[in-house]
């Protein structure tokens, strides 16, 4: 298979990527809903394999479920949101999120 030439440290992580990736590619000028959601289940999918996650870590990856899961929520019923919760996702969007990710893979936290 051609994803064997891929490094295993990608391999083992191509879920987040992908969320991630994914994420990226959503984002142009604001956060969208859905990416908010996909970059934390990626950050949670992430940490959830390591066995030391920092208490930071931890809470930023709960707290990032609770807005995900207002994300979806008002998402779903075509609600709006006020302009302080986006800016609250912004420590959601993808720069971030896979700026945790390479740290963590890189032992940095």
């Amino acid at each position: 298979m051609w994803i064997e030439v891929l490094p295993a440290v990608v391999i083992e992580n191509l879920d987040v990527i992908a969320l991630i990736l994914l994420g990226l590619l959503v984002e142009k000028q604001y956060i969208s809903r859905p990416a908010i959601w996909a970059n934390v289940a990626a950050i949670n999918i992430h940490l959830y394999d390591y066995s030391f996650v920092s208490n930071w870590l931890s809470w930023y990856a709960n707290i990032g479920l609770l807005v995900a899961g207002l994300a979806l929520y008002t998402y779903g019923f075509d609600e709006s949101l006020p302009g302080w919760y986006y800016t609250l996702a912004w420590a959601y969007s993808s720069i971030p999120v896979a700026a945790i990710a390479y740290l963590t893979w890189s032992g940095a936290l």
